[in-house]
């Protein structure tokens, strides 16, 4: 599985155990928490802005960051399938040692 890219340089790096994961999610938790307060602003923008304003943040809701919030949970989404398979990945490992 690839991990999409991002602009946060921790997020693109991916994981590979357990400590990387919990890292790569920090660091995930936080650029979307900033996605979703530029999100939350904007509507602001629009309910409360003058016409020029509101128009400015309808677009760049429509265009710039719905997309992105999508596309970072689609990421998330993608990590817990990845984290999943790595755990018991290396959970198989040690009994297939033990077995043999």
């Amino acid at each position: 599985m690839t991990i999409p890219k991002t602009d946060c340089p921790i997020v693109n790096k991916g994981f590979t155990n357990k400590e990387t994961y919990l890292t790569w999610r920090s660091a995930w938790k936080a650029l979307y928490a900033q996605i979703t307060k530029e999100i939350q602003q904007l509507k602001r923008d629009r309910r409360d802005g003058s016409p020029e304003t509101r128009a400015t943040a309808q677009w760049q809701l429509a265009l710039r960051y719905r997309p992105k919030a999508r596309e970072m949970l689609e990421l998330r989404k993608q990590s817990k399938e990845e984290a999943q398979r790595q755990y018991l990945a290396a959970k198989a490992t040690p009994a297939q040692v033990q077995a043999a």
